[in-house]
């Protein structure tokens, strides 16, 4: 029979309850509080130890760890908004930190469920672990990334270039010929117009509408319950990044886009 000692257990469960928080913590985007993390992680060493206690082994079975797996989430990250998620996150790095534990306690020639572990196991594991959370983090803030595209938008012989933030939420089009179209501030739109045409952009949509040709009135309607006429025309040619869009008309924005962000147009 092999001998456990609660001390070592205790250090090693100690250990490897915080890698998980900071796995945990990682995943879910939230602040690092390593004070937090260590005491909750002292709680769940502590259940971990008190299982291999004379007539305390139920603590040790899968349902009662369910139990130190919630203490620990509202200890380290009580007072987040989504609390339930960094439970299951918690829960899903467990999953794998131990998958990767068990398994590269084998690789090193353990066997049995109580497998030797030491310091370079649980540094290995926790690598690999923290590795696959952060290639997960990477890829899903990629995803969620917004995506700023490059439009070229031209119209009778002249060229504008414009930095368009992509809007898949952006359903304005024409009611009458049903054209999708994109929207752009007055000034970068300017170069398309002759020096006498180009004050109309900052007029009234309806009375914009009068004086330039090819000119139509689209109607809006804005996230804050805003709504209202867009002075929108048809480009002679739109390119969005390097793939020609035929089509898309190009609509006015009364007022500026992107407050000061890297982009003065919406796609």
């Amino acid at each position: 029979m092999e001998t456990v000692y609660l001390d070592e257990l205790f250090c090693l469960d100690l250990i490897m309850d915080y890698f998980l928080l900071l796995a945990t913590a990682r995943l879910c985007a939230l602040p690092y509080r390593r004070g937090r993390y260590l005491a909750a992680a002292a709680l769940g060493a502590a259940w971990s130890a008190a299982g291999l206690l004379p007539g305390m082994g139920w603590l040790l079975t899968p349902a009662a760890r369910l139990l130190p797996a919630g203490f620990m989430t509202l200890a380290a990250f009580g007072g987040q908004r989504r609390l339930g998620r960094c439970f299951a996150a918690f829960l899903g790095a467990s999953a794998l930190f131990g998958g990767t534990v068990y398994a590269a306690g084998l690789l090193r020639g353990g066997s049995g469920p109580m497998l030797r572990l030491d310091m370079r196991v649980l540094i290995l594991a926790f690598a690999v672990c923290y590795a696959a959370v952060s290639l997960l983090c990477h890829g899903a803030a990629r995803a969620a990334r917004p995506r700023v595209l490059t439009v070229t938008v031209e119209r009778a012989g002249r060229t504008v270039t414009l930095r368009a933030l992509e809007d898949t939420g952006n359903s304005l089009v024409d009611p009458i010929t049903g054209r999708a179209a994109f929207v752009a501030e007055a000034k970068a739109l300017a170069g398309l117009f002759p020096a006498a045409e180009r004050r109309w952009l900052k007029e009234e949509a309806a009375e914009a509408a009068l004086h330039l040709p090819g000119a139509r009135l689209i109607p809006y309607a804005g996230v804050e319950g805003r709504s209202g006429l867009l002075l929108a025309f048809l480009p002679d040619r739109v390119t969005v990044d390097g793939r020609e869009r035929d089509g898309l008309l190009a609509a006015v924005s009364p007022g500026a886009i992107g407050a000061g962000e890297s982009y003065d147009a919406i796609l």
